[in-house]
């Protein structure tokens, strides 16, 4: 196993002083596993230098000493390389104290971090990590992308993950490279399986294939796993939706949120990542004693579908898709916390008042559900709930199981 090891010394304080602790510290470490770093930080300078010597992209965890108090601010830098961590501390020079922020820091950004304070803790903690590998590295190593912004009504959007940011003048680049021809064909196939097309035309067909080849070029230059848009704001440039884009993505095992909501996106790639599944994000419509209403214009087609407009604006494509019955998860991520709960899909609706796709659930203690839950958009996973809460659990989420 492969050990990343930084100290932490304040800008205070003489490194000289702990040259024969850090020396020892890392000979005993070495005599387990194979040792890179060992440096000295104290400034984000210290953490530039550190960065230029050694990749810590490619260690297995990476252990923070940090010596004294006042080293939060250039240790907690090491989260861009997104590894699991181990947090070394000690009773003196307000080392521990130290390590407890910064334990905190890694655990909001959803980095394994465990905070220790003798080297058979340290041990023990590395050769967890270790056994979780496969695990972790499936969770640590995604690559998310943003396009656009996050619509501005998701006032309790909060993430703290690394993405990469598209703008929307960028996606307009490859949008108007992509011609007539190119997107008709995206989505002939598509239009030829419909139940029925009500509202679109060929033309809305075709704009929502050129946003599909799009993005499709989008994921392949910037290399991404999945991605969200900022939906909404393509109307008044285009007089168009990605929801049909985004249905066909989710249908070939590509994450793809709507909205510009990463937390979302952050769901579909761990129900994909780990389960082979793709999710349906949705809107609470209704609720009841013991059911819930969701609806959206984008749901991965993997059932009968109908192809129908944008409900709000009465532009683009949406999908109506008959999701199939049977049980189910429901799953809501904000920040470092989820909501779960086992469903029932137990039907559809089709009002003409609602988003496209309407799937009625049964849950049990549904007021109580939307009474304790994190915020608007669910996922809907056709995985147990028990197994998605515990994989939840071991990913460092704090879970709330209905």
């Amino acid at each position: 196993m492969k050990v990343g090891v930084v100290f932490g010394v304040s800008e205070l304080a003489n490194p000289k002083v702990f040259e024969k602790k850090t020396s020892e510290f890392i000979t005993n470490l070495a005599k387990d596993f194979e040792v890179v770093g060992g440096f000295f930080v104290s400034t984000k300078k210290d953490f530039k230098e550190a960065k230029e010597e050694v990749n810590f992209n490619e260690v297995d965890a990476i252990v923070l000493y940090p010596l004294t108090g006042g080293t939060e601010g250039s240790l907690k830098e090491f989260a861009v390389y997104r590894r699991p961590i181990v947090i070394h501390g000690d009773p003196f020079n307000n080392s521990l104290a130290a390590g407890i922020e910064l334990r905190e820091y890694f655990r909001e950004r959803l980095i394994p971090s465990t905070l220790v304070k003798d080297f058979n803790e340290l041990k023990a903690a590395l050769l967890g990590y270790e056994d979780m590998k496969e695990t972790l590295d499936k969770f640590l190593r995604m690559r998310l992308g943003l396009i656009g912004r996050v619509s501005p009504w998701l006032i309790n959007e909060r993430f703290e993950l690394p993405y990469t940011s598209i703008s929307l003048k960028k996606f307009y680049e490859y949008y108007d490279k992509v011609t007539d021809e190119e997107g008709w064909s995206a989505v002939e196939e598509i239009v030829s399986k419909a139940v029925e097309i009500k509202e679109p035309d060929r033309i809305a067909l075709t704009k929502a294939g050129r946003i599909y080849v799009a993005i499709e070029r989008i994921l392949r230059d910037y290399n991404l796993d999945g991605f969200t848009i900022g939906c909404f704001d393509l109307i008044g440039k285009i007089g168009s939706t990605p929801c049909l884009a985004l249905a066909m993505f989710n249908a070939r095992g590509i994450p793809a949120a709507c909205e510009g909501e990463l937390n979302s996106l952050l769901g579909m790639m761990i129900a994909r990542r780990f389960f082979d599944r793709p999710a349906f994000m949705g809107n609470i419509a209704d609720y009841g004693d013991d059911y819930l209403l969701l609806a959206h214009c984008t749901a991965p087609l993997i059932g009968r579908y109908v192809l129908r407009s944008h409900f709000e604006s009465g532009t683009g494509v949406g999908v109506d898709v008959q999701l199939p019955k049977g049980r189910a998860s429901l799953l809501k991520i904000r920040g470092r916390k989820a909501v779960v709960a086992g469903v029932e899909v137990v039907g559809q609706e089709h009002s003409n008042m609602r988003c496209r796709t309407q799937v009625k659930l049964r849950l049990e203690n549904a007021v109580d559900f939307v009474d304790g839950t994190l915020g608007n958009h669910h996922l809907l996973v056709y995985v147990d709930e028990n197994a998605l809460a515990d994989l939840l659990s071991d990913l460092g989420f704090e879970v709330m199981l209905y």
